[in-house]
């Protein structure tokens, strides 16, 4: 919420903006653009968003003054102190090429979908009456008249006794002379007024590379900018150069942004009349500048604009700006790219304009310029880095060497690594050389290592921490933060412990097991009582830690948090029950629910146990199928999907039980034995038996006590031409299948349900059709079932 109140304040705060920077269209600001400058003014003071704040020079982005470039100074990758400490002389880099965005379309960021002008702003004195103003005449004195007069198509108004008077095309002062010069005619003794009440709305076009082209109804006091926002403002690739007003097919005006953008200029924001169109064309050329100007950006171009009108257009440079070395990257011949350095420099326009005329270049389009810092062509210089006091850049004086670089020693911090520096050397080509330095020896006034120094070194010094390798130590299991951990000397099992957030509420803490790494040998195994640990002090069961030591932290064994099954459906008090003892079956917990609903069907009890197919699929029963499957291609040799992928192993987590005998023999085979994650569902009792599948009319038929499967194929109007007859299956409501003869020949029962398959289509090469393979898929799942349950 926080974050679209801000950005809606930024949207009114540019309507505001806008509106009073295009007032001066119409000649001045009207007392209500006044208004809402001054509010917008006192606002904009005492506000503290920076979107708000920057408003009015939300284009300006002055290029953050950089001490010097580092480029010379990078050492080698991982050559330097992951913790070195940064210089203080080293300042922010300049923004690159891959940050700048292209110039000036922000202005449209943010634009309300239904901008318009205020349509009680006063007009400006120069605004023409057309058909449909509204226009007030009032007049006193010896005659009281009030006329409220609407401009009719054709231009004209009717003033009675007056007659008509032609209004289009003029001003109100234009048509208050010619009122004035009707009534005079007429009465005498008198005087009146001329206002214009409701102002015409007009209708105008904005197409080409806008983000809402179309036509829009808005108030004839509307601009060509105010169009402009009322579609979005320009596309990416739309220009912000050379935007054409047309009127009557004839192109009126070009308007040219970078005007209003830079120098706030908008004397080009011409008035509108209805029918107008706007057109933005394809943006025009476009070129990049970076480095040391204020406003780095990507630009258009307009027509014969050079280097330095660029240079104008960013804003112009920054103090540290090195003209004598612009650099202009372009495209050559045959798509080649071509880099040309030129001198833009103060001096070399004072001392040599010709010169400076040649090298203020033409511009085309996809040129990349970039001006230099001073900074970046600093010479004689050595750089000092790592754990040092005082890391920077440092001026080379002649003779100078390692030992001078590190003031004898007094540069190092307390734990410096002595035995060893690098020495980074960067040579006029550019080709680069890592020098070893024993600095225990510089300090001894060993001039061996002692190097002297040349412009653009570096030196780097690293710490103990720096070169010495990362020693861990590892807890897992039953702890808050289980990881690894730094290795610290005299490091012990309490030390590691509370490191790792201290045991759970459901750790072991009889034993833990640490597993030591002896190199060349089995591991060690140490046993220590973490009761004794963490309660006696200076215990002996408190190990001490060797590098790479694993420390096991075990659960209470059959701990659970969570051990509870769900019940639901036609229950008495449906929920979440936690089990309360280990042989806790579905009899007790059904007594514990209060028993069934009168709505309860029993004999369709649904439990799924969901470990089921977690099990089936840790035992690999998907890898067993497709090791023992043959590959069957169809008819145009294509392989048919293997039962493994047709499996649905989900399917295995129902229990096929007879809830019935569950409850009137507590403890028989069916009254199963409860488990974590259980789930039960007793549905309503049924109205009839389901007949599915390759019959007349699939639906549900009304039951009928001792009637076999054909009593209600044929109630459902019979087998279909299609039906296979011999492969119809009896879905008991306890989950249990019949097949073949047992569908026919026993008695169906409320609940239960009749599917009849259809007639497998026998394909070129008597191959398997995918309703075969999903019915074995489904015979081999169950036969794994009943296996697996057997065992």
């Amino acid at each position: 919420m926080q974050n679209g109140g801000k950005n809606m304040g930024k949207k009114i705060m540019v309507l505001v903006l806008v509106f009073i920077c295009f007032g001066t269209a119409f000649g001045q600001l009207t007392p209500e653009q006044l208004k809402l400058k001054e509010e917008f003014l006192k606002q904009r003071q005492t506000s503290t968003d920076p979107a708000q704040t920057n408003l009015i020079e939300q284009y300006k982005s002055p290029v953050e003054l950089n001490n010097q470039s580092d480029d010379f100074y990078t050492p080698a990758d991982g050559s330097v102190p992951s913790a070195k400490i940064a210089s203080d002389s080293t300042k922010q880099q300049a923004i690159t090429d891959g940050d700048l965005k292209i110039f000036g379309y922000n202005l449209f960021d943010g634009t309300p979908e239904s901008f318009s002008p205020i349509l009680e702003a006063t007009p400006p004195p120069d605004y023409k009456i057309g058909p449909g103003d509204n226009v007030l005449v009032n007049i006193w004195g010896r005659v009281d008249m009030q006329l409220d007069l609407t401009v009719d198509r054709e231009g004209k108004v009717f003033i009675p006794k007056a007659g008509e008077i032609s209004a289009w095309g003029i001003t109100l002062d234009q048509f208050k002379e010619l009122v004035g010069s009707r009534l005079s005619a007429i009465y005498s003794g008198y005087e009146f007024s001329v206002t214009l009440g409701k102002i015409r709305r007009i209708k105008v076009f904005v197409y080409g590379e806008v983000k809402r082209p179309g036509g829009y109804t808005t108030s004839s006091l509307a601009t060509l900018f105010n169009a402009l926002y009322l579609a979005g403002g320009p596309t990416s690739t739309g220009s912000l150069r050379n935007i054409r007003h047309i009127r009557n097919s004839k192109v009126a005006a070009q308007i040219d942004l970078y005007r209003f953008l830079i120098d706030g200029d908008n004397s080009q924001d011409s008035k509108l009349e209805s029918g107008d169109v706007i057109f933005v064309p394809v943006s025009g050329p476009l070129v990049q500048i970076s480095g040391q100007v204020k406003r780095p950006a990507i630009y258009e171009l307009a027509q014969n604009e050079k280097i330095s009108d660029l240079i104008a257009l960013a804003g112009g440079t920054t103090a540290e700006a090195f003209l004598e070395m612009v650099s202009v990257d372009r495209v050559g011949k045959e798509d080649s790219r071509v880099i040309e350095d030129v001198d833009l420099s103060e001096k070399t326009k004072m001392s040599n304009p010709h010169a400076f005329a040649k090298s203020d270049l033409m511009l085309k389009d996809g040129d990349r310029l970039k001006i230099p810092s001073v900074y970046e062509l600093r010479k004689n210089t050595v750089k000092l880095m790592g754990n040092v006091k005082h890391p920077g850049v440092f001026g080379l004086s002649d003779s100078m060497r390692v030992s001078d670089l590190i003031g004898h020693g007094d540069q190092f911090r307390r734990d410096t690594y002595t035995e060893r520096a690098n020495l980074f050397r960067t040579f006029p080509d550019q080709s680069r050389q890592v020098f070893s330095v024993n600095l225990d020896e510089v300090l001894s006034g060993t001039d061996s290592t002692n190097y002297l120094l040349m412009d653009k070194d570096s030196l780097v010094i690293y710490s103990q921490n720096d070169i010495r390798r990362d020693m861990k130590v590892t807890i897992s299991g039953a702890v808050k933060r289980p990881g690894s951990y730094e290795y610290f000397e005299n490091m012990r099992l309490s030390d590691l412990i509370f490191l790792g957030g201290n045991p759970l509420k459901q750790s072991y803490l009889l034993q833990a097991e640490v597993a030591r790494v002896v190199p060349g040998r089995p591991a060690q195994i140490l046993h220590a009582n973490l009761d004794k640990v963490l309660t006696e002090r200076d215990s002996s069961e408190d190990i001490l830690l060797a590098e790479d030591d694993i420390v096991f932290i075990r659960t209470i064994p059959r701990w659970r948090l969570d051990n509870n099954v769900s019940i639901d459906g036609e229950i008495m008090f449906p929920g979440t029950y936690e089990i309360t003892k280990d042989d806790e079956r579905l009899s007790d917990l059904i007594k514990r629910c209060g028993g069934f609903t009168p709505e309860a069907f029993p004999r369709g009890l649904v439990f799924e146990r969901p470990t089921i197919s977690d099990e089936v699929e840790k035992r690999q029963a998907r890898n067993i199928l497709a090791s023992t499957e043959l590959t069957i291609l169809d008819s145009l040799n294509r392989p048919l999907p293997k039962l493994d992928q047709t499996l649905d192993i989900k399917g295995a987590n129902r229990i096929i039980i007879n809830a019935e005998d569950a409850l009137k023999k507590p403890g028989s085979s069916d009254d199963i034995v409860l488990e974590r994650g259980d789930r039960i569902y007793i549905p309503t009792k049924p109205v009839g038996v389901q007949v599915l599948g390759a019959v007349a009319y699939n639906g549900t038929v009304v039951f009928k006590k001792g009637e076999k499967a054909k009593y209600f194929i044929r109630a459902s109007g019979g087998f279909s031409n299609n039906a296979d007859k011999k492969q119809t299956r009896l879905a008991k409501a306890d989950g249990r299948i019949l097949a073949g003869g047992q569908a026919f020949g026993a008695k169906v029962e409320i609940g239960d349900m009749v599917i009849v398959p259809q007639k497998l289509k026998r394909e070129k090469g008597h191959f398997l059709s995918m309703t075969a393979i999903t019915a074995i898929a489904s015979s081999a799942l169950s036969a794994y079932i009943i296996v697996t349950r057997v065992k």
